[in-house]
Order: C-alpha cells, then structure tokens, then sequence
C-alpha cells in the first residue's frame, strides 16, 4: 500500500511538471490485458462510457490519487491512475492514429500500406487493400526491426506518427521471395511457385 501511494505522488508530480512545460499530456493505457474502462465518473462503479484498447494513447485533462480525467475518440470520462503512464515529449499528434493489427480494416490500414511501400517495405506495384493480414503483420515486423522497437507487428500509435515522419528509414532488408499459386497444365492440384 505504501508503494502504491509513493507511485501516485510521484506520478502527480510528473503530471504537475509535463502540464505546465508542455500544456498537453499523453498517457499510454497499460493494462496488463485487455481494456481500460473509461467511466462517467470518478467512482470504480460508475457507469461505463468505453472501452480504451490496451497499449492506446489518450489525453488527459486532470490528474487524480485514483482517477484521471481523460480524453478518447471524442468521449471524455475517468480511468484508473495505475494504468495510466505518461509519455514524456509526446507529440498530441500520435492522438489522431489508432493501434492497428492482424484483422483491422479502414483507410488507416491502407494509408499504413501506402507508407510502408513509399518506404520499400511493401513492392512497389503491388496491389493493396483496406486489410490487416499476414503480410502487413510481417512488414510491420521488419520495420520495427530497423528502428530497433519491439518486433510484435502492432502499429501502435507512436510507431505510426513516426512512420509517417521525415525521419522514418527506408527498407535496408531484402524482402521475402513472393508466392503465387498457379494451376499445373494438366488441370491438377495448384501449386506453388516462388518469384
């Protein structure tokens, strides 16, 4: 209990420091699985507003001992102060990304292939769609590679702001051969070549 109340104070005092240098304060949600209930208010019972994916970055407005007031998706509500970690020098432009992974679909996923492609991550001339599929998981990989993060194939909102910045490399790794499945000449089973 007593190591709970010191990470509080400490983290209040870090949040009293960033807000009045930088005006604006991004923290990550860190639970250590699933969501993070954004409430209605400041009580553990309150009603439910959303659900804040896990590893998301949001706003928050004002610091509590048990509750922050935060800001996400256009909702504001209260979440739990323990799984909440401030992200010191964060831009409030990593807000506008979402964390996207294997099965999401949108014009963010195709804006992230776009990107990653300008980069050499992805061929050039190859077909793209709105998917997340195994492909991309893999791309994602390589890049997180070359900048040295933790290769978990998740474009989490601070990859993407990078990735999209002036500063993010170019591909310096050979990507994988291509597969295609074609049909035998004599009509048979399909198999697959390498090109």
């Amino acid at each position: 209990m007593r190591l709970k109340c010191i990470f509080v104070l400490l983290f209040l005092l870090l949040i009293s420091l960033l807000s009045t240098a930088e005006g604006a304060l991004i923290a990550k949600v860190t639970t250590p699985k699933g969501s993070l209930n954004l409430r209605s208010s400041s009580s553990p019972g309150s009603r439910i507003i959303a659900r804040v994916p896990g590893g998301t970055c949001l706003s928050v407005l004002q610091a509590g001992n048990d509750f922050c007031l935060c800001e996400w998706n256009g909702k504001t509500g209260y979440c739990s102060t323990e799984f909440l970690t401030i992200l010191q020098n964060a831009d409030a432009s990593i807000l506008r990304y979402r964390v996207l992974q294997k099965g999401d679909s949108g014009e963010d996923v195709l804006a992230l292939k776009k990107r990653l492609q300008e980069l050499g991550y992805l061929r050039s001339g190859s077909s793209l769609s709105e998917y997340y599929n195994n492909v991309l998981t893999e791309r994602v990989r390589m890049f997180q590679r070359q900048v040295g993060a933790p290769e978990n194939g998740i474009a989490s909102q601070e990859m993407q702001a990078f990735l999209y910045s002036d500063r993010a490399p170019r591909c310096t790794q050979t990507l994988p051969a291509v597969r295609s499945r074609v049909r035998s000449e004599t009509g048979g089973m399909n198999r697959e070549i390498c090109g």
